[in-house]
């Protein structure tokens, strides 16, 4: 597929907002002092910040602070109580432990929010088959105001699966078409980085041919090479915690240590580094999204501004995908 066709300035309708749109998060998961965290930070997210329900629901989070970004996007609550295994190495888990969550309690918190600035609400994510996840959101998104845009969040049919099935999935396109945003966790768009992008070509190809442009959101995903590289493939709207958890520095994302050595900051205390490296992060990914505002835009390479090393091997990753240019 041709990149012109996939790289695109796309549109959420409901909220009248175009993409690419990086979205910084906020989560108690891993992160017991979150409350303080986004009242440092939140109202440095200017165009948009994600929070989960479960955040506001158990007030980890000061509710009347939490629109301080032009666009909120309300995540269903499912990672801050999910399996904790794969992401120990990370976060610290005991010092939040997690209390009992269900849908009831999502829609409840999504009944309270307020109209103060663009809302977009997550799906409360279950495994089940492709045609009742996509029964159960249409049903969830008809309870809640018009003016709220409705995200879509597609999961592998049952507990066996590991990788959402592109393939059948593109059996949906149509009733897709229905929603504001679909959107994928980065790790179970496939086993590897390649065939992560090759299933986003091959399901923005098959929506290319029906003549359907929703954008597509990449949950957990924010580092800047990754996210221009789903970017090419198809992808428009990126978040994930990478920006709480480490810092970036020319367009890779590196442990505070090594960021305190190479911005010459090891006498400063850890804490002090990690406020600064987390309002530097903010500052990278407004300039990387204005980067690829541009590139969607003119598909000028030289607009992106990498290293050559980095731009010849996500040429050939993205060609590797199927990407045309």
């Amino acid at each position: 597929m041709r990149l012109e066709d996939l790289c695109q300035e796309r549109r959420i309708d409901t909220i009248k907002w175009k993409t690419p749109l990086l979205v910084p998060s906020f989560s108690s998961r891993g992160f017991p002092d979150l409350r303080e965290m986004h009242q440092k930070l939140g109202e440095h997210t200017t165009d948009a910040s994600l929070v989960s329900a479960y955040d506001i629901y158990y007030s980890h989070l000061d509710e009347s602070a939490i629109y301080c970004s032009e666009i909120l996007f309300v995540d269903s609550g499912a990672f801050e109580v999910g399996n904790n295994d794969d992401l120990t190495d990370f976060y610290n888990f005991n010092g939040h432990p997690t209390k009992e969550w269900s849908k009831e309690q999502f829609e409840e918190v999504v009944k309270r929010l307020q109209p103060l600035c663009s809302l977009v609400v997550v799906s409360y994510d279950t495994r089940a088959s492709l045609p009742e996840q996509i029964r159960n959101a249409q049903t969830f998104f008809a309870k809640i105001p018009r003016e709220y845009a409705k995200d879509f969040l597609i999961k592998p049919i049952d507990d066996k699966m590991k990788f959402v099935d592109i393939k059948a999935l593109i059996n949906y396109c149509e009733e897709l078409s229905e929603f504001d945003i679909i959107g994928f966790t980065e790790k179970e768009l496939g086993s590897s980085f390649l065939t992560r992008c090759q299933n986003l070509v091959k399901l923005r190809q098959a929506l290319y041919d029906r003549k359907i442009n929703v954008p597509i959101h990449i949950f957990g995903c924010l580092d800047p090479l990754s996210v221009i590289v789903y970017f090419l493939c198809g992808a428009d709207i990126f978040d994930s915690l990478s920006w709480l958890r480490l810092a970036y520095h020319n367009g890779i994302a590196l442990y505070y240590n090594s960021y305190a050595l190479i911005e010459g900051q090891w006498a400063q205390s850890y804490h002090s580094v990690y406020v600064q490296g987390s309002l530097k992060n903010l500052e990278d990914l407004a300039r990387t999204q204005a980067i690829m505002g541009r590139f969607a835009r003119s598909h000028d390479w030289s607009v992106l501004d990498l290293d050559p090393l980095y731009l010849k091997q996500l040429q050939a990753l993205i060609g590797a995908a199927g990407v045309e240019f």
